[in-house]
């Protein structure tokens, strides 16, 4: 066991619930801003989808840049009686609701050159302070418990918090962001007014969510200080060398590049191709449901299978799902709508268990890490790890955009969108998410390399030193 830092609590249900309001308040800007900004600034302020390709693309490159230098700041940062992460997360929570809010802000007063300049900064700006509450977030997940299947649990915990986020937006958006249908073509145009208020509610709430974090949580595994010289370069060829690492960013990048998109395109799909978005209420809840069957028993099928093994082998199911809607030609009924979320919801329920266990993985890549290179670095592996991850956002909203804006469909005009355009844009919706099943699949069967085995005896073996380690220090003192 590693060695604590004066008498703490045990691990238990105040940590949990802790740690599950961490990802909600993540998620109640970052499923805001990821999942509808890209509609305000198009729709709304009249950016054309090329302009936001751009911007988005530009934004997430620099954001992921900020992740290694933030999460080498965490490395460096000593621990104090608040612990060394909580405190990151605590006071990035106000930046975050600052920049949130403004992010909304209406600015069609503005020329074409002055809305991109806004809209890229406000996107730097944000990241920014996303950047410097989600990295030390992530990495509390290792410093919590050293307990692989309590990881497990807090993983889908976390999962739980976000879920908990999204489904506001699920309900509430449709509801809030759209006008009435058009007399000529039944499409529904958005109403941009009321981001603002409602980035600005969001924002509140999601500060909320990181205030009990901070409050509830107590950072328990703490590896005795190194008397070697933190270095990031030595840091980064270790990375480059964590097998688990780098399967789980593959796969990662394959999930929010590709398999994720489905949560941008699918408004689309309402709104010109079903030309129905009172269902996206229900379809965007149901399209996630069968994921969420799993979330109880996380780590029984841990301990049961390992992680590994219980995730890789759904993914295949996943991929047939898809490949048989690219050949389904969906009426575009009410009917068709819910037979199109009936379908959807079966692929992502296939990838549900990664989706869930995502979090633990990275705790296992960090004591992998550990274990070859004698450091401990949460900070810096979640942070490369928090980096990909970011590209991958980047290329899912670039793609999408591109792909979107080639086959015809016009934002600044949707309510010009043929029935050619539309058909496009459902194909799309199944295309995309199809190749990042089949990446996920293939990074987590042939790279990623700790199977129930490999990952049990690696945490007994990093117990033994840690508890070594401690002896020696105590013996030193």
């Amino acid at each position: 066991m590693a060695k604590s830092s004066g008498k703490v609590s045990a691990f238990g249900v105040k940590d949990k619930i802790g740690y599950t309001l961490g990802d909600f308040g993540c998620n109640m800007s970052f499923q805001l801003i990821s999942s509808y900004a890209m509609i305000y600034f198009t729709q709304g302020m009249g950016l054309s989808l090329g302009a936001w390709a751009i911007i988005v693309v530009l934004a997430k490159v620099f954001d992921a840049c900020n992740d290694p230098i933030i999460g080498a700041m965490v490395d460096k940062r000593k621990p104090d009686k608040n612990g060394k992460f909580r405190p990151w997360i605590l006071y990035s929570s106000f930046a975050i609701l600052l920049t949130t809010a403004l992010f909304f802000v209406d600015i069609r007063g503005l020329s074409v050159g002055l809305r991109f300049t806004y809209c890229l900064a406000m996107y730097c700006l944000w990241s920014i302070a996303y950047t410097s509450a989600n990295v030390p977030y992530g990495s509390l997940n290792a410093v919590l418990t050293d307990d692989i299947a309590q990881r497990a649990s807090l993983s889908s915990l976390r999962s739980i918090g976000a879920g908990v986020a999204t489904v506001p937006f699920m309900i509430l958006m449709p509801k809030l962001i759209y006008g009435e249908k058009d007399a000529a073509t039944g499409i529904s145009p958005i109403i941009p007014e009321r981001f603002f208020w409602i980035a600005l509610v969001a924002g509140i709430i999601g500060l909320v969510g990181f205030v009990l974090t901070y409050l509830l949580t107590t950072e328990r595994t703490v590896i005795p200080k190194s008397t070697e010289k933190y270095e990031f370069k030595k840091a980064i060829k270790a990375f480059v060398k964590n097998r688990p690492a780098m399967g789980i960013c593959i796969a990662s990048f394959a999930q929010l590049a590709c398999f994720f998109s489905i949560q941008v395109t699918v408004q689309y799909v309402f709104q010109v191709y079903f030309k129905n978005t009172d269902m996206m209420m229900v379809a965007n809840v149901l399209m996630f449901a069968p994921m969420m069957i799993f979330i109880p028993f996380i780590s029984t099928l841990t301990k049961k299978f390992g992680k590994k093994e219980m995730c890789t082998l759904p993914i295949i199911g996943s991929v047939v799902i898809l490949l048989i809607m690219m050949f389904v030609e969906f009426p575009r009924t009410t009917a068709g709508g819910w037979m199109y979320v009936a379908l959807v919801g079966l692929a992502n329920g296939f990838t549900g268990l990664f989706t869930l266990t995502t979090w633990s993985f990275v705790a296992d890549a960090v004591d992998y890490q550990e274990l070859q290179t004698g450091r401990r670095e949460e900070g810096t592996v979640y942070a490369i790890y928090s980096f990909v991850r970011k590209i991958g956002q980047a290329v899912c909203q670039g793609l999408t955009s591109v792909l979107l804006a080639a086959i015809g469909f016009d934002t600044e005009n949707v309510l010009a969108t043929t029935d050619k355009t539309a058909l496009g844009v459902i194909r799309l919706s199944i295309l995309i998410p199809l190749v990042g099943a089949v990446l996920m699949f293939a990074a987590l069967a042939f790279i990623y390399n700790l199977g129930k085995k490999e990952t049990l005896d690696m945490s007994q073996r990093l117990k033994e030193i840690h508890a070594e380690t401690a002896q020696n220090a105590d013996v030193q003192g």
